[in-house]
């Protein structure tokens, strides 16, 4: 099972490319790293590693959308929020 981290939830706000806060805490949380994973109040945020059409990811975060007309590339961390092919399921 995918342990999720502090970036992935919808709780999460960017400050800068190092951190963020958790609006639920106020405090400021790792973005990857020792400390970056989510805690038990995590809400899956829509992007494309968490949805069951984002395939075969690379070391890097880079994978296939498959939930789409034309099967294409896509980031992990890429937003989902307006995405139609986007399915909650990872």
């Amino acid at each position: 099972m995918k342990q999720f981290k502090h970036v992935e939830c919808k709780n999460y706000i960017h400050i800068d490319v190092d951190k963020g806060m958790c609006a639920l805490t106020k405090k400021y949380v790792p973005m990857d790293g020792d400390g970056s994973f989510a805690c038990p109040k995590f809400v899956s945020m829509p992007i494309c590693g968490n949805c069951k059409n984002f395939k075969n990811p690379d070391n890097y975060g880079m994978g296939t959308c498959h939930g789409l007309a034309k099967v294409d590339w896509a980031y992990s961390t890429c937003g989902a929020q307006g995405c139609e092919g986007y399915e909650e399921g990872k």
